[in-house]
């Protein structure tokens, strides 16, 4: 009996590591804008960290769902999940990642006046109120 279920068994493992490289694409395409906004060394930095999140997902999932055993056929599978997502789904959620991290740095952008603006205010506002407690001669 446990001959039959090892067929599906395996299906399941190979369709768990399409959806994987599926999600990796999708963190791909999430670092993807900030990637093109900021310095070269921002980029190999975050190039970096998505390396290592990829690694670890590969890992973790070898672990769990393949019983610590990560064969060429999931790693094809991961791989084909990927290649997969960047034509079919990469054009409906890149611009989606795309407006979101701009509308995040137009946020950042409004509290960096914000915060530029209080301590202005706050040295007038102090000042009115220091000379309120001068003795005059």
């Amino acid at each position: 009996m446990s001959m039959a279920l090892e067929p599906r068994r395996q299906l399941l493992q190979l369709l768990g590591a399409l959806v994987m490289g599926f999600a990796l694409g999708a963190l791909y395409d999430l670092l993807r804008p900030p990637r093109r906004r900021i310095g070269r060394l921002c980029a190999a930095l975050l190039d970096l960290l998505f390396a290592l999140l990829a690694g670890a997902a590969t890992f973790l999932y070898a672990m769990g769902a393949l019983d610590g055993r990560l064969g060429l056929w999931e790693l094809t599978a991961s791989a084909l999940g990927f290649l997969l997502y960047m034509p079919l789904l990469s054009p409906l959620f890149y611009p989606l990642f795309s407006a979101c991290f701009a509308f995040l740095c137009r946020m950042i952008g409004s509290c960096k006046i914000l915060c530029a603006k209080v301590p202005i205010s706050a040295k007038k506002n102090f000042q009115k109120v220091r000379k309120c407690f001068i003795v005059k001669r």
